[in-house]
């Protein structure tokens, strides 16, 4: 199953919006996040986020820490959207 929808997270004082892709393949769980704002797209490494959602969420390794405080905003957004919408 394959689902895409649309988020919007606050990063920086401003207001984003991040295109995600939503799998399940069996038991594995994922998402691909593809950010519409080229200003943060050069934060993410390959310019998109893959997570893997089995055994909870596996943040990727970034050194920067205004990508890690991207990749949390924009997994609260994803959050909220799963339990608002029971993905």
């Amino acid at each position: 199953m394959s689902r895409v929808f649309t988020v919007h997270f606050s990063f920086k004082e401003k207001t984003y919006t991040a295109l995600v892709s939503f799998r399940s393949q069996g038991y594995e769980l994922s998402y691909l996040v593809r950010y519409l704002d080229k200003e943060i797209n050069t934060l993410i490494p390959g310019n998109k986020l893959l997570v893997s959602l089995s055994g909870g969420i596996e943040y990727p390794h970034l050194a920067n820490k205004l990508a890690q405080d991207l990749v949390y905003q924009t997994t609260e957004a994803i959050n909220g959207y799963l339990l608002l919408h029971e993905v």
